[in-house]
Parts: C-alpha cells; sequence; structure tokens
C-alpha cells in the first residue's frame, strides 16, 4: 500500500500520525513452516544482507507478516540514507559498524489469517500486542489527532516528514490510497534518470517525472556523489545508452548529453521547485533500485509552520530514535 500527499501539515482526530522515516520499505514474512523471508519493493531477498531480520524467527508467531521501513540512522538518531545503502551494499560484514532496525508499521498476516480488512486502529494494536518493545524489529509511536506538532518536530529534527493514516482505513495492497497521506519535511523525492553528462570525476544527471502520461524534465544534479555510489551507477549508465532523448520534446542543455533509456531511479534533495518546473541546488541522495520508474512522480505539498515543539509535547518524543515507549499511543 502506498501513499498519496497531503498539500500540508493538517490536524484531525480521524488519523493517526507517525513519522516518515527516510529507509527502504520491506515486508518481512514468518512463514507457516517457521521459516523467514524479506523482500523489498523489488522483490529482492534481503535475508542474506540482514541477518538481524532472522530475529523474527523468535518474535513472531508462524504465518505472520509485516509491512514497514528498513532504517539506519546517524550518532544522533536521524535516519541516513546513505548509511543504509551501504550496508545494504556490503552485507552482514558492515553489521556491527552499521545497525538495521526495522520499523513495523503494518500487520498484514497474524497466524495465518488476514488482517488488511480489519481497521488500521486494530491492526496496529494487535501488532503492538505481539511484538516485544526492543530489538531489530520495532512498532513506531503514533500520536492522534495533532499532526501539525508532530510535523514541525520533525522539522526541527530534519527529518523527512510525517505520515497521516486514517484510523478506519483498511489496506489495500499495491495502490495508492488517499487514506494513506505523506507530507515532507525536507524536500526530497524520487526522479528517473535520462542522461548523462559525463565530465570530472563523476559528471552529472539529468533527471524527470512522471505526470499525466509525459515524461518531463526536472533538470540536472551534479553534487552528492561519493566513489562507492558512482563505482555501482556508472556501469548501469553504460548500459543504457540510447541515441535519442526520451523527453518530448528534449530539453535544452548545454554540454553533451549521452541520452538514457529512463529505467535507474534515484533520490534527490533540493531547496524547492523553480517556476519552470525544474529542481533548484538538486543534491543526489541515493540510488533507489526498490522503486519502479513509474512511481517516480511529482508531489506539491505546501509548507505550513507554527511554534517550536517543546519537550513536553509528545510529539517531540517521536521524532527521536528509538522510540519512546512511554508515550500515550492512543
Amino acid at each position: 500500500m502506498q501513499a498519496g500527499s497531503a498539500e500540508a501539515p493538517f490536524s484531525s482526530p480521524d488519523y493517526l500520525f507517525e513519522v516518515k522515516w527516510d529507509g527502504v520499505r520491506a515486508v518481512l514474512f514468518r512463514d507457516p513452516d517457521g521459516g523467514v523471508r524479506a523482500h523489498d519493493r523489488a522483490l529482492a531477498d534481503l535475508l542474506p544482507v540482514l541477518p538481524e531480520l532472522a530475529e523474527a524467527e523468535r518474535v513472531l508467531p508462524p504465518g505472520t507478516v509485516l509491512d514497514g521501513e528498513l532504517v539506519a540512522t546517524d550518532d544522533e538518531g536521524r535516519p541516513d540514507y546513505h548509511r543504509l545503502r551501504r550496508r545494504l551494499e556490503a552485507g552482514s560484514e558492515l553489521a556491527r559498524e552499521i545497525p538495521i532496525s526495522y520499523v513495523a508499521f503494518d500487520l498484514l498476516y497474524l497466524r495465518g489469517k488476514s488482517q488488511t480488512r480489519q481497521p488500521l486502529e486494530k491492526r496496529r494494536a494487535r501488532l503492538r500486542r505481539e511484538l516485544p518493545a526492543d530489538g531489530a524489529i520495532l512498532v513506531p509511536e503514533h500520536i492522534g489527532e495533532n499532526g501539525v506538532d508532530l510535523y514541525e518536530a520533525c522539522l526541527e529534527r530534519g527529518l523527512e516528514g510525517v505520515m497521516a493514516k486514517h484510523r478506519s482505513s483498511t489496506y489495500v495492497p499495491g495502490q495508492r490510497s488517499p487514506f494513506w497521506l505523506k507530507v515532507k519535511a525536507v524536500q526530497s523525492d524520487d526522479f528517473v534518470v535520462v542522461g548523462w553528462l559525463p565530465s570530472g570525476a563523476y559528471g552529472a544527471l539529468l533527471v524527470a517525472y512522471h505526470e499525466r502520461g509525459q515524461l518531463l524534465p526536472a533538470g540536472t544534479v551534479t553534487g552528492g556523489f561519493d566513489p562507492q555510489t558512482w563505482a555501482l551507477l556508472e556501469p548501469q549508465l553504460e548500459a543504457l545508452a540510447r541515441d535519442e532523448s526520451p523527453l518530448d520534446p528534449p530539453p535544452i542543455v548545454t554540454g553533451h548529453v549521452r541520452w538514457l533509456e529512463p529505467q535507474i531511479v534515484v533520490s534527490v534533495r533540493y531547496s524547492e521547485w523553480s517556476p519552470d518546473g525544474t529542481l533548484r541546488f538538486p543534491i543526489f541522495n541515493g540510488l533507489r533500485p526498490e522503486v519502479h520508474p513509474a512511481e517516480c512522480v511529482r508531489h506539491r505539498p505546501r509548507v505550513v509552520l507554527e511554534n517550536r515543539i517543546p519537550p513536553e509535547n509528545p510529539a517531540y518524543w517521536l521524532s527521536r530514535f528509538p522510540f519512546d515507549t512511554d508515550v500515550d499511543s492512543a
């Protein structure tokens, strides 16, 4: 199940609000025969590189399926997508240096019985009862009604944003539902790479997004690359070269462009959208192999800011990781 975009931060008694962690979406299985599996959205098998997820064999009953997010954090407890990708690429050899947490935010099956038609509140309550409060597999805290406070707490912490989920919503696999809404505090999105301008150590990437059946240019990304990521990216760029632009009409670009089949998805941070529909100050934020190119669409939330969030507000503690288990999640 995927989320739509809210136009602005909002509060509502009909919604539960939680932090949107900058990680990799994954489904975790404890099979009826007791085995454990974990897959990202591209159906890649994650267990060989993330042995800590084998903890599911101890904490989950057979026939249970969870939906959640893989998260690696920096020294201050903020999600660090670059560290996460390093860990996924290196595997278990970096397990001690870069530990991974699985933030389990939904329960799809429990002891072989589907939970997807149950309301979100019931699914979350059952999930919390089943999972212990510590370990590599965590249940995120949430607050009811006051989503604006949580948004501001995330903004202060430099977190990606807030997820708002309707209390009565069922789980609809494979669809973008209006009952799940994301409000981004930090400007970042996924884009598909359509061209490459080779120059210097790395060059620049031309990125685009889908809107109303068209692939539209979003500008040129020139910063944020590192040697490890580029070593993975460059062979993919070479393999996807094509003679003509995948954009119609082709954008006006200074310099020689090597056009590409629009198959590589990257995460990009930026300050804002320009009036001409391109990104201001875009910075490469990582590869997104688990995201399909068709999912790269433009999100248009408006930003609403009010007062700073004091520590006595429950929203303040929800933006800290690991979660404060004393927060009232009702």
